[in-house]
């Protein structure tokens, strides 16, 4: 009788850019375990992605990177995915950033470094506006859809209250509960299902 009812599948939204990847609770995966990945290329040659909710192993702030910014309040930097660790990119929603790439529902992918630092500098808010990201996610030609075809990802449009909120820690939990049922439910299922 409820035996679909933990049978997790992936919906039928086509990958495109400014959408979101949201693992299926059963992925084990260190990089993508509970990940929301919002997708910046969908090329025949291969997709690219951010991991959204992830923070970095050793924690670091852009402010130890952009000595420009010493004495400004912190601005922590989130792991976007293992492929290229020490590139840099942000997600945010400042129209005024010039050469920023729109991604949908008022969000856009990086733009001018520079502008952004004169925008931080002037005192502007950041919190809930833009996320800094080191790294990228990355499948070869194929690679994504064949991980959508064996449920590995469920697809959405992103909302931008929960993308750029403050608790990223519920990000994936969130995303997937607004989908309704049986996304919802799959919210709930337990990181370790045999300590439940």
């Amino acid at each position: 009788m409820y035996e679909d009812l933990f049978q997790v599948r992936s919906n039928d939204l086509t990958p495109t850019t400014g959408r979101i990847l949201i693992a299926s609770p059963l992925i084990k995966d260190y990089h993508f375990q509970r990940s929301v990945v919002m997708l910046i290329n969908s090329e025949e040659k291969g997709n690219l992605g951010i991991v959204l909710n992830k923070e970095l192993k050793v924690q670091m702030s852009l402010n130890e990177l952009v000595h420009e910014l010493d004495g400004f309040p912190r601005i922590p930097l989130y792991k976007g995915g293992p492929v290229n660790r020490y590139s840099l990119s942000f997600i945010h929603d400042i129209q005024e950033i010039d050469q920023s790439i729109p991604l949908g529902n008022g969000l856009f992918l990086n733009g001018s470094f520079n502008l952004m630092l004169k925008y931080i500098k002037q005192g502007n808010p950041i919190e809930g506006r833009v996320r800094f990201y080191m790294g990228l996610a990355g499948w070869n030609e194929g690679q994504l859809l064949t991980e959508i075809d064996n449920d590995t990802w469920i697809i959405s449009n992103p909302r931008k209250d929960i993308i750029m909120g403050e608790d990223i820690g519920n990000m994936w939990k969130n995303s997937l509960a607004i989908m309704g049922e049986p996304y919802s439910t799959w919210s709930k299922y337990p990181l370790i299902p045999s300590m439940n």
